[in-house]
């Protein structure tokens, strides 16, 4: 068996550090950018589920203004809840 010089086994040990690490720099830069692509898609997401749930409340106003099916009741809940939205915006407006 051929004897290593203990200076060439750490100068072994320390380049195969060395190449470890730049491995796993590289890994972590892949894995920022994936991070930062899902958070644009969540931001994406977030945005498009409140442009629905705006659109769902301007279906259901509508519905209700219009008295589909008799109900009545419903569409002057929201008309009362509409008119305190206006209240309340008078009221900021007047402070």
């Amino acid at each position: 068996m051929k004897e290593t010089h203990p200076i060439e086994t750490l100068r072994e040990k320390v380049q195969q550090l060395i190449d470890d690490n730049r491995s796993l720099r590289a890994e972590l830069g892949k894995m920022i950018a994936e991070r930062e692509k899902i958070a644009r898609q969540k931001r994406q997401a977030e945005e498009k589920i409140l442009e629905l749930e705006k659109r769902v409340r301007v279906l259901e106003t509508a519905g209700a203004l219009s008295g589909q099916g008799g109900n009545t009741r419903a569409a002057r809940q929201r008309v009362n809840k509409l008119l305190r939205e206006i209240d309340r915006c008078i009221a900021l407006m007047n402070r």
